[in-house]
């Protein structure tokens, strides 16, 4: 009987109301964070999941880390930024559109860690769709900088880095005993194998070349020998890697030779297919045409 066990009940009574307490704060806090869909003048719906409503926003000019998920309205997936594999999100300078539907836009409604759902009438986009159906947004905003203090860190990641990179090569030069291996004012070491005195390539010319390209600690990330299929470009037009165009530049016709490529004139700090960030790039070049 429960007044034979009157202090058990009680403190039976006390728990049960402090679970139910439990319950009604989470299901407090739980409707703070998911807000019901919210909806633009145009017909664009949204909905924000949110911890603190008062943090900090992205503006225009800003860079942020973000992630992107789109779907058809069969809920099929579109694109998803999470193919680049990159756990700090998909980096990019936040600017404004001239698209007044453009998905982006709404970052401007997230802090950092927050997300949101966003439905676009598919008839704003496509003009031949119903007005019943939607694309489908995630959006994840991981972090973000405000534009000065992003240029300042980045200014001051590529000294450190052009640093690093400096002794890394000068290391392999001595490690592998290159002989006559020079250097230009920027930066860009190369040895020429083969000489000529005559015919200079310049800016303007169209030049073709047989190349092995490779990292400092010799893994290959091409060739065009194993293509059987030289490389053909215009000196000065940007088709090739800045530390490959201006390099190249200190050669003749029918040389051949290393070009050492510090990492700010190749692909600076991006990941590009097998090729690491902040990688120096090393490329063996026989010149086969200069025109």
């Amino acid at each position: 009987m429960c007044f034979i066990y009157k202090n058990d009940c009680f403190i039976l009574q006390c728990k049960m109301k402090q679970v139910f307490f439990g319950i009604l704060v989470m299901i407090s806090i739980t409707a703070c964070q998911q807000k019901s869909w919210q909806q633009t003048a145009s017909g664009i719906q949204y909905k924000i999941f949110t911890n603190d409503t008062s943090k900090p926003k992205p503006v225009y000019g800003d860079h942020i880390w973000m992630h992107l998920r789109k779907y058809t309205h069969t809920k099929k997936e579109l694109f998803n930024t999470s193919i680049f594999d990159n756990k700090n999100g998909v980096e990019l300078e936040f600017k404004e559109s001239t698209n007044a539907h453009d998905i982006l836009s709404f970052f401007t409604m997230l802090g950092r860690g927050d997300s949101m759902w966003v439905r676009i009438p598919m008839h704003l986009v496509d003009s031949n769709s119903t007005k019943k159906k939607y694309y489908t947004f995630h959006l994840n905003l991981l972090n973000f900088k405000r534009a000065e203090i992003y240029h300042a860190d980045k200014k001051m990641q590529v000294i450190h880095q052009a640093l690093a990179d400096s002794l890394a090569i000068v290391d392999y030069i001595r490690n592998k005993q290159l002989q006559n291996c020079k250097q230009d004012m920027q930066g860009i070491w190369f040895v020429r194998t083969q000489t000529k005195s005559i015919n200079p390539i310049k800016i303007g010319d169209t030049v073709s070349i047989h190349y092995k390209g490779y990292l400092t600690n010799n893994w290959e990330f091409d060739n065009s020998y194993q293509r059987n299929k030289p490389l053909t470009f215009e000196i000065g037009k940007k088709q090739v890697i800045e530390g490959l165009d201006k390099g190249i530049q200190h050669f003749y016709k029918g040389e051949s030779g290393t070009i050492i490529i510090p990492s700010r004139l190749a692909y600076e700090d991006k990941e590009v297919g097998k090729i690491p960030p902040n990688s120096i790039l090393l490329f063996d070049i026989e010149i086969l045409e200069n025109h």
